[in-house]
């Protein structure tokens, strides 16, 4: 029990940077996956190839693979040095936003296809359909695998020990080194990853039921729009 009280604050420097690495890679994981994913949908040809690559490249290839490749493979192709966190981040990113991008594509395809083709009866641009009749229900489905997903990405901020970056495994790793006490300690890192994905189930779940409550209100307003009964 003292080798916890005594490394406690060390730990939970790594569980900081842990926290911050998973929440950037987070906000732009979603922004690139919503991105894909609709070019996937509904762009050109052309723009359509290129997200389909995207997506099956960094979806078929392993997050470590691509981490090394980063830190270790552009500064030899490239000439570009970049830091442990910027590897790091960018992998997660690329990662999970083509997991991302398949989320999206998935929820915005089991909205039905009559709520286009009502929301072009009324005049409705594809845009306006979009924002406001298709989207609005999409995030309602997506939001369950998409918590699934972040769970995976703070579990994996964990990989970024291998090139270097001190975050909440890392620095368990240098406390076992000290104190030889492996059991206690990665018991403590396990509990905070347990305690962060939680957080954050936590939150969606606020969400969610948030938005089922605003989506009773905006499907019955719909309903007397198309003149249902």
């Amino acid at each position: 029990m003292n080798i916890i009280v005594d490394n406690l604050g060390y730990i939970l420097s790594g569980a900081a940077a842990t926290v911050r690495l998973a929440a950037l890679a987070l906000v732009f994981a979603l922004a690139l996956g919503a991105i894909a994913g609709l070019l996937r949908l509904y762009a050109p040809p052309p723009l359509r190839i290129l997200s389909v690559a995207y997506i099956e490249l960094f979806r078929g290839t392993p997050v470590l693979v691509q981490m090394f490749f980063i830190f270790f493979g552009l500064p030899l192709l490239l000439g570009w040095n970049v830091s442990a966190f910027t590897a790091a981040s960018l992998a997660l990113v690329l990662n999970n936003g083509a997991y991302f991008a398949e989320i999206t594509r998935g929820g915005m395809q089991a909205v039905p296809r009559e709520q286009w083709s009502a929301g072009l009866a009324l005049g409705l641009s594809f845009r306006q359909v979009l924002t406001a009749i298709v989207v609005p229900q999409a995030i309602r489905r997506i939001i369950p695998p998409a918590v699934g997903q972040f769970t995976i990405l703070v579990k994996d901020t964990s990989i970024a020990s291998a090139i270097g970056f001190f975050e909440m495994t890392r620095a368990g790793q240098h406390v076992v080194e000290r104190t030889l006490a492996p059991f206690e300690i990665f018991t403590l890192v396990g509990m905070l990853f347990f305690l962060v994905c939680y957080a954050g189930s936590s939150a969606s779940r606020r969400l969610e039921r948030h938005l089922a409550r605003a989506g009773a209100v905006g499907e019955g307003a719909w309903r007397y729009v198309f003149g249902a009964r």
